[in-house]
């Protein structure tokens, strides 16, 4: 069973018991907020750069606790009256796409199909309203009730099952994938549907760039959202090309050249990195391949080449990574001879860079 389906019907089998529970005594010294004015309470998490704002009327209850490896819980809002709650829950970025993160949704609620039957599942694109991808999951289930007491000399009818209803909405963030998990029981869900929504739209993410490197070395575009470290003794340069964002140039000419690209693409990573690959064997008359690579804490692509070009024998390597429907290359270019060290280089490099918020 997938991770993602264990949370799920963890929710399920501990409803309202985990509620109590966090309330008892939360995890990591989390601590539980009275509801504040009209609007509600409201979560932030600077480290992650996300707000959300409850319901009113709806206690919370926030997790503290380091950048998870899984998922992980954020903060709970309650509301007492009618036993509704929304997760919301915070995980490593798996998916290079939307499209990706709808596949691996739907291959996740498939593995709890015995207990939670999903009546919907749709993507939401990016657009004026909707700053992030999104795919929201609407779903049921029931749950045994307490029996009713029996009566001297009559014996206790059957509880009939409650059944509930369940809205997943995941988010599609630079670095992290959320969760906002609200169920409540189907007799309340008229009353609560417009509140759970105000809640969704009330999430914001404001992780930028600035949390990237900074001091000597470093190298940040606010007005595209990146951020990334460059080699000591390198040279910053503005490229005057369309798309070519910035150029580390280094002292000696066995020094890998890197540069940073950025343009809209709506496929993948690996479709950009399948027309690399054919650029440098169709175009330069050289060698390529494509791997999958980890980049800015998601999943991208890393294209090799080795062509001639500008008269000598050369080894590029290039990172591809998708943020929406922006795209961007990390290239480093080395002679064939300074492979070893350059591609050290470039992996460092790599590694170092930071995608915030897109502008």
């Amino acid at each position: 069973m997938s991770r993602f389906a264990t949370f799920v019907l963890a929710l399920l089998v501990a409803g309202a018991l985990w509620v109590t529970s966090l309330e008892a005594a939360p995890r990591g010294g989390a601590k539980a907020d009275a509801p504040k004015g009209p609007g509600g309470s409201t979560y932030t998490n600077k480290k992650l750069g996300v707000r959300a704002r409850g319901p009113a009327g709806w206690k919370m209850i926030a997790d503290k606790g380091a950048v998870p490896t899984t998922w992980r819980r954020l903060v709970t809002f309650n509301d007492t009256e009618t036993d509704a709650d929304a997760t919301l829950s915070v995980r490593p970025r798996s998916s290079a796409t939307l499209d990706d993160l709808l596949a691996k949704v739907r291959a996740d609620w498939q593995k709890t199909a015995a207990k939670l039957r999903v009546t919907s599942m749709r993507k939401v694109e990016t657009n004026a309203l909707n700053r992030i991808a999104q795919v929201v999951v609407d779903g049921t289930f029931s749950r045994k009730a307490k029996p009713p007491k029996a009566e001297k000399g009559v014996p206790a009818p059957p509880a009939a099952p409650i059944a509930y209803r369940v809205q997943a909405i995941y988010f599609l963030g630079a670095g992290s994938t959320y969760l906002l998990y609200a169920k409540a029981q189907d007799t309340h869900w008229s009353r609560v549907r417009s509140r759970i929504e105000r809640l969704r739209q009330s999430v914001q993410f404001e992780q930028a760039a600035d949390q990237g490197p900074t001091g000597e070395g470093s190298y940040r575009n606010e007005v595209v959202g990146i951020a990334c470290r460059f080699p000591k003794n390198y040279t910053v340069v503005a490229p005057q090309r369309e798309n070519h964002l910035v150029q580390f140039q280094g002292v000696a000419e066995t020094d890998p050249v890197l540069s940073i690209y950025g343009f809209k693409w709506s496929q993948d990573a690996a479709k950009d990195a399948a027309r690399l690959v054919a650029h440098y064997e169709a175009d330069k008359g050289g060698t390529a391949s494509a791997t999958s690579m980890e980049v800015a804490g998601q999943e991208g692509m890393l294209v090799k080449a080795n062509a001639m070009l500008a008269g000598s024998d050369r080894v590029v390597m290039i990172a591809v990574v998708k943020r929406g429907e922006d795209c961007f290359r990390l290239r480093a270019s080395m002679p064939a001879e300074s492979e070893a060290t350059g591609a050290a280089v470039f992996r460092k490099f790599v590694g170092s860079f930071k995608l915030g918020r897109a502008p």
